[in-house]
């Protein structure tokens, strides 16, 4: 709970940045907490079923990656036919304006879905957790020190709350119950 907490102040210190009426500030604020935290569910639930079907059913976690891929391309596909980038892409093709830059997020993106199933795979869901909200963590200081901006009132209500998730689970990691015969 502490962690997906830490995870709810972050989002909404990145999204706080501005509205146009406290109303509507604090409509889109609840709206989104309740996707940020709609979103973690699933995410967590995508987590234990990942690592379970790479750790107890022993599937590839690279066959697992593109299977994952195949199907986010599919949902792709489906909502530009709706959307008006597909219909600028039915005018112009689907590489117009590209250039080899482009394909820099889409290698890093793969390599990073591979690392992501990789960690799941052999650390757990669970770590994969502490490593995100860490890292989110990690931006924030970094951006304080290139870029001097200071961390937001959330940022630092979470990060106590991230390192004491982080020091529960190490001092009381979860322990499968033997069965008995």
């Amino acid at each position: 709970m502490l962690l997906l907490t830490a995870a709810l102040l972050l989002t909404i210190g990145e999204s706080s940045a501005g509205g146009s009426g406290v109303a509507d500030h604090e409509q889109s604020t609840s709206l989104g907490v309740i996707f940020v935290f709609a979103a973690s569910v699933l995410s967590g639930l995508a987590s234990t079923l990942c690592q379970w079907a790479v750790q107890v059913r022993r599937r590839s976690s690279y066959l697992m990656t593109i299977e994952m891929s195949a199907f986010g391309s599919f949902c792709l596909v489906i909502s530009m036919m709706h959307s008006p980038d597909g219909e600028a892409i039915r005018q112009r093709g689907f590489f117009s304006g590209w250039t080899l830059q482009t394909l820099i997020p889409i290698f890093t993106n793969a390599v990073g879905g591979i690392l992501v199933g990789l960690v799941t795979a052999y650390a757990g869901g669970v770590r994969k957790g502490f490593v995100i909200v860490s890292g989110l963590l990690v931006t924030a200081l970094l951006q304080f020190l290139f870029d001097g901006i200071p961390p937001s009132l959330h940022t630092l209500l979470a990060m106590p709350m991230v390192l004491s998730s982080i020091v529960i689970y190490q001092h009381y990691p979860y322990m499968a119950k033997r069965k008995l015969h």
